[in-house]
């Protein structure tokens, strides 16, 4: 017996490719370890490991388990990609003007920002100076936004200097040969509401204010016979002084009658509300007026509103301008608002704030103002479109635009 259990344990060991003086392993590959998410930045081969495999047991065909029946691997399931979350710095588009003034003067429309801001907020008012084409897309996404439209090259401008009154031309005749001048641009322009006349025209004496006046009731009315409109005035910041406003009361009154509107520039530095409630010589006291901004304040007290000849007004050209008021005295150059930014940070008022945002808080101010005043019907800040003019650079606002809209949404 003993003799048969030894051959039965030799051909069991011989059937499972064992012989009896070998010590049975099992061969794995360890793969060499790299910090989880950095890849080895050298080749390192992979060396086998032997680790010993349990001994070999005999299993009896009675206490062999059952198959387990497994399911197939489901196919992998392709998940899509996680969408970039949207970028939208603007404000959700109005469906009108809200309550803020705020408005735009363009040189260019050289920024796909003046039109986004003009989708967005639907301003009450926005001038172009020489390119007034893209005031019909303004028009078509805004109907409600009033245009202001002017040339810079007018003929004639120098009319009155070297003469006395008896040379002046006749208003009337000279009112209608600068009409004529630019009737064309104007017919091709038919999204323009309001166009201005000369810029800024400074009247010295009492002879040219009251040419000035007759020239300016002259144009409006005009303009009016021919389906046209304008806008009288366009007077520099400062100015005219309070005296003078007598005189240009005849241009007001036409424009009242012959359905134009009156514009005006304000600009001040090193902030805009400079020269608030300081006065000016020989005027009547207007609480919250200006010497610079919120100027036009004492032309309305002082003379439209008793006169019943209270127009609506457009500052047509308005910001921070470090040639008017008491200026920048730390100017990084140039006039625009850019030349004060450095005078701003110094200011405890505005104090660890971005000068874009320095610029805002006057802004708000100053809408703040015309807000109060029916009468008024926006401003427009100078300016956007600066690119191909490197002269108004420093004024430029194209940036502004989003922190603007983002304002004016609010309202």
């Amino acid at each position: 017996m003993r003799h048969w259990i030894l051959l039965f344990a030799t051909l069991m060991v011989t059937a499972c490719g064992l012989n009896s003086d070998s010590t049975p392993f099992l061969v794995t590959l360890t793969p060499s370890a790299t910090s989880a998410g950095v890849a080895a930045t050298t080749e390192t081969t992979t060396t086998p490991e032997l680790i010993p495999a349990t001994p070999f047991t005999t299993i009896s065909p009675t206490t062999a388990p059952a198959p387990v029946a497994t399911q197939p691997p489901a196919p992998p399931t392709e998940v899509p990609p996680t969408p970039e979350p949207t970028k939208d710095p603007w404000p959700p588009p109005r469906e009108s003007p809200g309550a803020s003034k705020m408005g735009i003067h363009v040189l260019f429309n050289d920024n796909p920002n003046v039109m986004e801001f003009t989708r967005r907020v639907k301003p009450r008012v926005i001038k172009a100076v020489d390119n007034h084409g893209f005031l019909a897309d303004v028009k078509q996404v805004s109907p409600q936004t009033v245009t202001i439209g002017r040339y810079s090259n007018v003929p004639n401008r120098d009319v009155l200097d070297g003469k006395d009154r008896s040379q002046y031309p006749s208003p009337a005749d000279f009112a209608r040969d600068f009409i004529n001048h630019f009737l064309s641009e104007y017919r091709a322009n038919p999204a323009v509401d309001y166009w201005e006349g000369w810029n800024e025209f400074p009247p010295n004496t009492p002879d040219q204010w009251q040419w000035y006046a007759a020239f300016e009731a002259e144009r409006a009315c005009q303009m009016q016979a021919l389906g046209l409109k304008a806008a009288v005035g366009g007077f520099s910041a400062g100015k005219p002084e309070y005296p003078d406003i007598a005189y240009f009361l005849p241009a007001v009154e036409a424009a009242q009658r012959c359905g134009g509107i009156l514009t005006l520039h304000e600009y001040s530095s090193p902030t805009m509300d400079y020269g608030f409630n300081g006065g000016i010589p020989n005027a009547v006291h207007v609480d919250n007026a200006g010497a610079l901004t919120l100027r036009y304040r004492y032309w309305y007290e002082g003379y439209l509103k008793p006169g019943g000849l209270v127009v609506p007004l457009v500052i047509s050209e308005a910001g921070v301008d470090a040639g008017a008021g008491a200026g920048c005295p730390q100017n990084t150059g140039g006039n625009g608002w850019f030349a004060c930014t450095k005078d701003w940070a110094a200011m405890d008022r505005f104090k660890d704030k971005p000068a874009w945002q320095a610029y805002m808080e006057q802004l708000v101010w100053y809408d703040s103002e015309l807000r109060k005043d029916d009468y008024v019907i926006g401003f427009t800040l100078f300016t956007a479109g600066t690119s191909v003019n490197p002269n108004w650079r420093t004024f430029d606002i194209n940036e502004m635009l989003i922190p603007m809209a983002a304002y004016m949404a609010s309202q």
